[in-house]
């Protein structure tokens, strides 16, 4: 696994290039995924759109959009599957179209368009950038990662009719890429956390601080059970605009507990949730820790609600689900000698 700081993120994000002839095309994945956060108007959303399979046969292949916003603590949304004909992307560049939705970078921003087939949500929209990516190569063996935690979100969403202006959003993204089976190679345990801080008074000692803002990002490549961990354990954490810490393997623990009403999480899309019978459970609780030397940080989440995506294998065998998380983060420690201590309304994401 190999850890660096993206200067340019028009290349460190570009679509990968498939192989040339890849021995195993069919275990090929990719996805572009944006999430965005409005604590005025309780929004909190997600954005994905992915490819996945032998892209040059539309037999052995899919392409899915994701869309959904908990509004309010309600669930609206769902996932659309295409076939990859629909699909349109520029391998090399950040550039991918599925059907009316699509991701592109220009203006040293992200453009973000999507709308559900019947129209229930729509989103149009701009993610910028507020700190440099970091990406991870090669986790576990099987998956490389992209990762922003921080960007300012604007723009207008529609939900069931209902339209909201975005303005003084927060968001995230990451973009993701590999070769793995899924029921078998891949899940995953993943979180964010952005500090917001006012403005200090011009003038005061803190007011130099007011615009350096932590931002974390957790994360683990476990396999399809989410029983055997198959990377090691990682916690990063940006200060203002620079990625400045990272914690490492045994510097880092992570435990769930509780669980959530089976009966209070929907699972999307509808039909497939008809026919798989079993349900993967959702923790009430997560709790991270992370230490090294002087330095420590505890970050507890205590999930107020959830949604799972079962996601279809490509060639129609099985699902994999992956349940989102939303509640309040509370993170504390030390970091350099200074103390630590805020929360957050946010996302995490257990896959398997």
């Amino acid at each position: 696994m190999r850890i660096s700081v993206v200067e340019r993120i028009e290349r460190g994000d570009a679509l990968s290039r498939l192989r040339t002839g890849p021995p195993d095309p069919e275990r090929y994945s990719e996805w572009h995924h944006f999430n965005f956060n409005d604590d005025a108007n309780g929004l909190y959303g997600i954005f994905n759109l992915a490819l996945s399979g032998d892209v040059r046969d539309p037999d052995a292949s899919r392409a899915g959009v994701s869309l959904v916003v908990s509004e309010q603590g309600r669930w609206r949304g769902t996932m659309n599957l295409y076939g990859t004909e629909e699909a349109a992307f520029d391998a090399g560049a950040v550039d991918l179209a599925l059907g009316a939705n699509s991701v592109r970078w220009h203006d040293g921003v992200y453009h973000v368009q999507g709308a559900l087939k019947d129209g229930s949500v729509r989103i149009d929209a701009t993610w910028s950038p507020r700190c440099e990516g970091v990406r991870v190569d090669n986790i576990g063996g099987v998956v490389s990662t992209f990762i922003l935690p921080r960007l300012d979100v604007t723009g207008s969403l529609e939900v069931d009719g209902r339209p909201y202006r975005l303005r003084g959003a927060t968001g995230y993204h990451d973009h993701n890429w590999g070769y793995w089976t899924w029921g078998q190679d891949m899940g995953w345990d993943w979180g964010y956390i952005i500090e917001s801080r006012p403005p200090a008074p011009a003038g005061t000692a803190s007011a130099g601080d007011a615009g350096r803002p932590l931002s974390i990002v957790f994360g683990q490549v476990t396999d399809a059970s989410r029983d055997r961990a198959k990377s090691d354990l990682v916690l990063v954490i940006w200060t203002g605009e620079r990625c400045t810490q990272v914690f490492l393997d045994d510097a880092v623990r992570i435990s769930t507990e509780g669980e959530l009403a089976s009966d209070a999480v929907p699972r999307v899309p509808g039909v497939l949730a008809l026919l798989e019978g079993r349900r993967s459970t959702v923790p009430r609780r997560l709790e991270i820790r992370a230490e090294d030397g002087d330095d420590w940080i505890e970050v507890v989440m205590e999930a107020d609600h959830a949604l799972q995506f079962l996601v279809p294998h490509a060639g129609g065998k099985g699902t994999t689900t992956v349940s989102e998380l939303v509640g309040r983060y509370s993170v504390k420690g030390e970091l350099d000698g200074d103390p630590v201590d805020f929360s957050y309304i946010g996302f995490a994401e257990l896959a398997g």
